[in-house]
C-alpha cells in the first residue's frame, strides 16, 4: 500500500524520515529498510547540502524492495528545468508522493565557488507541478500527492495559516509539520487548523523522534528548525537509568497522545538515533493496533 493509499484508508499514518548524510551506501540503507519495512507506511527521503546519495536513486532502491519513498525536493539552488527533471526521474522510478520544501542556502556555496538563488519557490512550485498534470502533452506523470511543510506554534487569538492557506490552494494535499513535543501546543495549533476547515483540503502529518539522551534532546530544540522540546522531556531523559528506552517510551506516548487530536492524520518519526528505535517506539505506542 502506497502513502496515498494510506492517507485515503487509515485513520492514522506512520511513517520515517531517513536522512541520506548519515547513510554510507546503498548496503547500509537496504538494512535500515528492512528493519523499518515491516512498521511504516512509507519512508521519507530527506535532502541536504552535505554530499550523500541522490534522494531519487535512493527512492528506486526502495521501491524495488516494497517500500513507498516520499521525496523531499528542495527549491534552493534549483532552476526549475531541474525541477522538471528531478519530477520526471521520480515518475520514472516509481515515486507517488513528494514534500515540497523551500530549503536553505548550500553553506558550502563559496568553498565550491558556487551561485545561490531560488529560481521556483515552494509555493510555486507545488503550483507548477498541478498544472504539468493539465498538459496533455506529459500526461505519462502520475498524479503526486503533493506535500507542503509547516511549523508547529502556538496561536495568537487572531492567528491565521495564512501561508499554508495558499499552499493548500495551490494543491498541496498533505502538511509534513515540524518535530513538536509539546502536546499542548499541538492541540491549539490543530483546533485553529481544523477551525480554517484547511483538513478538508490536506491531511496533517506531526512529527516525533525516539531523542536517545539529554544531550540529543538539547541539539534537537536547538539545531533542527521549528523543533519544539520542552524542558519536561530534556528533564525526563535526564533523570531515566536507561535514556535511550526512555526516550522509545516518550516517543511512544506522545504517538498515542496524537491520535487522540483532532485533524492529525499520522506521524512521521525522525532517526536522531538508532533505527531501531522506531519500530520499537511504534510497536509501544499500539498505534498500529487502532
Amino acid at each position: 500500500m502506497s502513502f496515498k493509499d494510506a492517507l485515503k484508508s487509515k485513520d492514522f499514518v506512520v511513517t520515517t524520515q531517513l536522512n541520506l548524510a548519515q547513510v554510507p551506501d546503498a548496503e547500509a540503507l537496504l538494512r535500515q529498510v528492512e528493519t523499518l519495512r515491516p512498521a511504516v507506511d512509507a519512508v521519507q527521503l530527506s535532502d541536504s547540502s552535505q554530499m550523500h546519495t541522490s534522494s531519487l536513486v535512493a527512492a528506486a532502491l526502495l521501491a524495488e524492495h516494497s517500500v513507498d519513498p516520499v521525496v523531499h525536493m528542495k527549491c534552493s539552488d534549483r532552476t526549475r528545468v531541474a525541477l522538471h527533471k528531478d519530477l520526471v526521474n521520480a515518475a520514472e522510478r516509481g515515486v507517488t508522493s513528494i514534500l515540497v520544501l523551500r530549503g536553505k542556502q548550500n553553506p558550502d556555496q563559496k568553498t565550491l565557488g558556487a551561485r545561490g538563488g531560488f529560481d521556483l519557490p515552494a509555493l510555486e512550485f507545488i503550483a507548477y507541478i498541478r498544472n504539468l498534470e493539465q498538459d496533455e502533452d506529459i500526461s505519462f506523470l502520475p498524479e503526486f500527492l503533493v506535500g507542503a511543510s509547516a511549523e508547529v506554534v502556538d496561536p495568537e487569538p487572531d492567528w491565521t495559516p495564512k501561508h499554508l492557506i495558499q499552499k493548500c490552494d495551490a494543491g498541496a494535499r498533505f502538511v509534513q509539520l515540524q518535530a513538536c513535543f509539546d502536546l499542548d501546543v499541538a492541540r491549539n495549533y490543530m483546533a485553529r487548523i481544523v477551525a480554517t476547515k484547511l483538513t478538508h483540503k490536506a491531511s496533517f502529518i506531526m512529527a516525533l523522534a525516539p531523542l536517545p539522551s539529554a544531550g540529543v534532546a538539547r541539539w534537537f530544540r536547538n539545531n533542527v528548525k521549528g523543533a519544539l522540546v520542552p524542558e519536561p522531556i530534556i528533564e525526563r531523559l535526564e533523570k531515566a537509568s536507561d535514556p535511550e528506552r526512555e526516550g522509545i517510551e516518550i516517543c511512544a506516548e506522545l504517538m498515542q497522545e496524537l491520535t487522540t487530536i483532532s485533524g492529525v492524520s499520522g506521524v512521521n518519526l525522525m532517526t536522531p538515533g538508532k533505527v531501531e528505535s522506531i519500530p520499537a517506539a511504534i510497536e509501544a505506542s499500539g498505534v498500529r493496533l487502532s
